[in-house]
C-alpha cells in the first residue's frame, strides 16, 4: 500500500513546487493533489492551467512523487449554472482536467445542498444529475469522480448530520450513477462525526466502489484533520477492516488542520513525524495474521 498526503497547506504556505519536494522529502510515494480555496489567480485552475499542470506532472516526475488522487473546488452552489459561464463550475471542470495531466485516478467533487429555511436539505435526483454533466470530461481524460461521506452542522440541534452520512447511502448512491467515472471517497473524520465508528463504515462499504480515503483523527465532535494516535480513533480496527475488505488504494492522509500552524521551518519535521505513523498503519494492514 502506497502512503499519500493531500497538498493543500503546503502549498498554500512554500508555493506548488517546493510544497511537493517537501512531500517528496519526507518520504510520501504520492501526493493528493488540492485546488479548493486557491487564492486569486491561482494558476492551478487560472487561464493558463494546463501549461501548469505540465510543469507540476514533470516536477513530480523528476521527484518520483505520484499524484494519486486529487480535490476539486468546492464553490459551486445549489442552482448555479452548470456550464462554463459559472466561475465556479469553470473550476472544477479544469481541475479534472488538471489532475488527469498529473496522472490521478480519481478527484473528488463533492455533492451540493440547500437550504430551506432553517434546514439543509440533499436533492437527490438534482445531485445525479450534477454528477453526470461531468461525465464526458471523466471519460475524454480517463479519471474518475469520487463522492465523499459529507457532514454538515445542524444549528437547530448543535450537532453534525451527515450527508450521503451511511456506508449503504454513499454505496448506493454511487450505483446510481450507474458508471466507471463515479467511485467513493471515504473520509472517516466524517463517517464518526455523523454517527458511526469509521471501522464499521468501512466495513459496510461496497467495497468494489471504494478507491479513495481521507485519513485523518478526530473526536467525534469536530472535523479535526489531524494525524492518527492523536485523535480517539481505533486504528487497528480501521485498518484491518481495510485489509478484510479487500481495499487496493493507497492511505491518503488528509492533515490539514496538523499542518496549518507549524512554523515553516518545523514542516518537514511535521511531515517526517505523519509519514512515519502512516507508515505504521500500513504495517497493521500488511499483518495478514491481524487481519484473519
Amino acid at each position: 500500500m502506497n502512503l499519500s498526503l493531500e497538498s493543500y497547506g503546503l502549498m498554500l504556505k512554500f508555493g506548488a513546487f517546493e510544497g511537493l519536494s517537501l512531500i517528496k522529502q519526507a518520504g510520501f510515494d504520492c501526493v493528493d493533489m488540492s485546488y479548493y480555496w486557491q487564492p486569486e489567480g491561482s494558476s492551478l485552475i487560472g487561464e493558463d492551467y494546463r501549461e501548469f499542470a505540465l510543469q507540476l506532472r514533470a516536477h513530480l516526475d523528476e521527484l518520483g512523487l505520484i499524484c494519486n488522487q486529487a480535490h476539486a473546488p468546492f464553490d459551486f452552489k445549489y442552482g448555479e449554472k452548470q456550464d462554463s459561464s459559472n466561475p465556479n463550475y469553470l473550476a472544477i471542470t479544469r481541475a479534472i482536467e488538471s489532475a488527469s495531466i498529473l496522472g490521478a485516478k480519481t478527484i473528488v467533487v463533492h455533492s451540493i445542498s440547500l437550504k430551506k429555511e432553517s434546514k439543509i436539505c440533499f436533492d437527490r435526483e438534482y445531485n445525479i444529475a450534477y454528477y453526470k454533466s461531468f461525465q464526458p470530461l471523466c471519460e475524454k481524460f480517463n479519471i474518475s469522480i469520487a463522492v465523499e461521506n459529507l457532514c454538515f452542522f445542524d444549528d437547530k440541534r448543535k450537532c453534525y448530520k451527515g450527508k450521503l452520512g451511511t456506508a449503504s447511502e454513499l454505496s448506493d448512491f454511487v450505483r446510481e450513477l450507474d458508471s466507471p467515472c463515479f467511485v467513493a471517497c471515504v473520509d472517516v473524520g466524517h463517517a464518526a462525526m455523523t454517527g458511526n465508528e469509521p471501522e464499521q463504515f468501512l466495513a459496510d462499504m461496497d467495497a468494489k466502489l471504494l478507491k479513495a480515503l481521507h485519513i485523518q483523527d478526530g473526536n467525534y465532535r469536530e472535523d479535526c484533520h489531524t494525524i492518527p494516535h492523536l485523535g480517539a480513533f481505533d486504528w487497528n480496527g480501521i485498518m484491518k477492516t481495510l485489509k478484510k475488505i479487500g481495499y487496493q488504494g493507497e492511505l491518503t492522509l488528509e492533515i490539514v488542520k496538523y499542518l496549518k500552524n507549524i512554523p515553516k521551518e518545523a514542516t518537514l519535521d511535521a511531515l517526517r513525524l505523519a509519514e512515519k505513523i502512516g507508515r505504521h498503519l500500513i504495517s497493521i494492514f500488511d499483518n495478514e495474521e491481524a487481519c484473519v
